[in-house]
């Protein structure tokens, strides 16, 4: 039950169950102080293994399983980032996180500015120089910094050049969808460890569903017949799980024949861009086609800048083009 007295939302629940060699994988690494990429399909729990590292890591939440003899990671040598893209968006985090630390040193015509003035004046310095303020306050930090990024797929060409020295001088945890092509920069991705997720054991995930249906009342007619459907239909990923938990929370009453229904649950919903871009394009180059005539010089060259450009968006922005990966039903 939540504050109000009405049902939690158990898709914001952040408890962690198995992966424990996987995590021990990670938290060795990290205390020794080399890069980890996790893969796996959506919503199969990349992001709350990197968390769970992150809190054992600094000492936040303690596992006896995975005790140390190593000193806790202070808290202030973390930086986490959602995502590497956009750019402006990402810099815009570590410069935060920075600030935050104490590390982040920009001339505003005070000792320490508030952060609004400090944002002010990032925006003025431009993504390189904002890049070099990054790069040169961490360096100067005497710390040895740890980075948490996930989407780490979604890294681009204009961004590697940054990101090959952020790793230079920090130890980065990060995460990618292991349907994602990452042949581009294999040069980068050989800088990491993989530790690649698999679906949920059953025995977990059984511990999962009956961690969040304790969370939330379910009125099913058979709560036996409920959990295994939930099972059966979430095929061990754990953001399916809690979103098919979620929908049976919030129905009043669950018959045999609704809770069957729950194999015809698909992903959440996302909008694909890829066709309605070549379709934009398609119809721009045609009507160029039209103005100009077959026959004149401008056609052509204008043919090959649209190819250039289309070949140059896809290299760049291709993560917004692909559908995500859909699980089975």
């Amino acid at each position: 039950m939540d504050a109000h007295g009405g049902a939690a939302d158990v898709r914001q629940d952040q408890a962690f169950f198995g992966r424990e060699e996987e995590l021990r994988r990670i938290l060795k690494n990290l205390r020794e102080e080399r890069h980890t990429l996790i893969t796996g399909q959506f919503g199969i729990g990349k992001s709350s293994l990197m968390n769970e590292a992150r809190l054992l890591l600094t000492g936040e939440i303690h596992r006896v399983e995975f005790s140390s003899r190593a000193a806790a990671v202070r808290r202030d040598s973390i930086l986490t980032v959602n995502s590497p893209a956009p750019l402006g968006d990402c810099l815009k985090e570590l410069a935060g996180g920075l600030y935050r630390n104490g590390d982040l040193r920009i001339e505003t015509g005070g000792e320490r500015a508030d952060w609004g003035a400090v944002k002010r004046e990032l925006t003025r310095l431009g993504l390189r120089n904002l890049e070099a303020e990054i790069l040169k306050g961490i360096a100067r930090s005497g710390k040895k910094y740890f980075l948490f990024i996930t989407n780490l797929e979604r890294i681009s060409i204009p961004s590697m050049r940054f990101f090959q020295s952020l790793i230079r001088i920090t130890v980065v945890c990060g995460s990618a969808l292991a349907t994602k092509d990452l042949e581009p920069f294999l040069g980068f991705w050989a800088s990491f460890e993989r530790v690649p997720l698999e679906r949920l054991p059953d025995p977990v995930a059984r511990r999962l569903v009956s961690h969040l249906m304790r969370l939330t009342p379910i009125a099913a007619v058979d709560i036996g017949m409920c959990m295994n459907e939930i099972l059966s239909s979430a095929d061990g990923n754990p953001f399916h799980i809690k979103n098919l938990v979620h929908r049976a929370a919030t129905q009043k009453t669950l018959g045999r024949s609704e809770i069957r229904a729950f194999r015809e649950v698909e992903e959440a919903p996302y909008f694909n861009m890829g066709p309605l871009y070549m379709i934009g394009a398609g119809a721009l180059t045609a009507v160029k086609f039209f103005s100009t005539g077959a026959g004149k010089r401008e056609h052509y060259i204008y043919y090959s800048a649209i190819g250039f450009i289309l070949y140059l968006t896809f290299r760049v922005f291709r993560g917004f083009f692909v559908f995500r990966p859909q699980r089975r039903k």
